[in-house]
This record gives structure tokens, C-alpha cells and sequence, in this order.
């Protein structure tokens, strides 16, 4: 799974959610980047325009910040922090183990107690990660802000098939209580007519 996501950090070309939903902000934010797309330059690019707010369409926000969120599970996803933090790597972080963000946390902190013992482009590299992070986080997090995005929102989620089988339990009690209280307040009415 690491290979898979390393390789569409590197080109955005494999990744067709990204080209589909991000297709103008590429065109218009990242001309620069798209027919020149070595290292992961692009998604770099769309990263910067993320945390710059550049980014307006809801989808491409939701697919850049996912984008954002892969890395944190691993260094090697994000081959420009590795490139700039692959000294900083070596010597302080060897001995840990990669996956699960091991790495990256080892970086952080680093960065949090010594600052200064890392490199000037890791360390520069390191803080716009973090807080692409923690904005990405909060993109990720944010409910949604309609009727259509919150069926966007069920329809893609893991668990639609729980929020089917609540709304049916519902509906089919608002019926259940209908039939039966339908009939008592019917013979209600019967008695009191009589």
C-alpha cells in the first residue's frame, strides 16, 4: 500500500480522483507544475495552495487534504519532507521503525525539544507539514454544510449500510406505533360515541 501511495505522490497522473475533482485548480494554481511533474512537484503545489486557502472547490479541498492525511502514515509517502529530512533521518531517527508514522513523529519531536539540532530545509519543511496537518485535520473533520453534503457524506462512508438499517428501524416504528395506537384511540372514539 506504501509503494501504491509513493508512486501517486510522485505523479498526480495516479491518482484520477485528484485529476477529476482538482482538474481547474492544476490548470490554474499549478501550471507551472503539470507538464514538469518530477519528484511530486504538483502535488506539492496543491499542497501549498491548501494551506495558502487558494483552494475553493470542496471536493479538491476534501481529495488535497486526504492527500495530506496519507502522509502522515508514512515519510516515504511524502518524497519531498523525506528528501529534505533524509540526513536529519538517518542520524536521529534510524533506529526507529518506519510505518504507523514512527518517523515522521520522530521528526516532530525533534523539532518540538531541539529545534535547532535538525536541518534549516527539514526543520522549514517539517513546520508547514505540521500545520498542512493540522488544517487538512480540520477539512477532514468539518461536517457538512447541507442537505447534498451530508448525503455525500453517507453514501461514501463505510457504514452506509448502518445508517440504511437506522432509518428503516425508524420509519418502519413510526408505522408500528401508528397501527397500534391507531386502533386504540379508534376504539376510543367508539366507546365514547356510544
Amino acid at each position: 500500500m506504501i509503494k501504491i501511495l509513493q508512486e501517486q505522490a510522485l505523479n498526480y497522473k495516479l491518482n484520477p480522483l485528484l485529476q477529476v475533482f482538482c482538474k481547474s485548480e492544476i490548470q490554474e494554481l499549478c501550471k507551472a507544475n503539470v507538464d514538469s511533474d518530477e519528484h511530486g512537484q504538483l502535488a506539492e503545489c496543491l499542497k501549498t495552495a491548501f494551506l495558502q486557502k487558494q483552494i475553493i472547490n470542496r471536493e479538491c479541498q476534501m481529495e488535497v487534504a486526504t492527500l495530506i492525511a496519507e502522509a502522515k502514515a508514512d515519510i516515504h509517502v511524502d518524497p519531498i519532507l523525506e528528501t529534505a529530512c533524509t540526513v536529519d533521518l538517518l542520524r536521529y531517527c534510524s533506529k526507529v521503525a518506519a510505518g504507523n508514522g514512527r518517523k515522521l513523529n520522530c521528526l516532530r519531536t525533534l523539532l518540538k525539544d531541539t529545534p535547532n539540532s535538525l536541518e534549516v530545509d527539514c526543520r522549514e519543511k517539517l513546520q508547514r507539514r505540521i500545520e498542512m496537518f493540522r488544517n487538512a485535520d480540520d477539512t477532514l473533520a468539518a461536517p457538512p454544510e447541507d442537505v447534498q453534503q451530508l448525503v455525500q457524506q453517507v453514501v461514501a462512508s463505510p457504514a452506509r449500510k448502518f445508517f440504511l438499517v437506522i432509518l428503516m428501524s425508524a420509519t418502519g416504528l413510526v408505522f408500528l406505533t401508528g397501527i397500534f395506537l391507531g386502533r386504540a384511540t379508534k376504539r376510543a372514539m367508539g366507546l365514547k360515541n356510544k
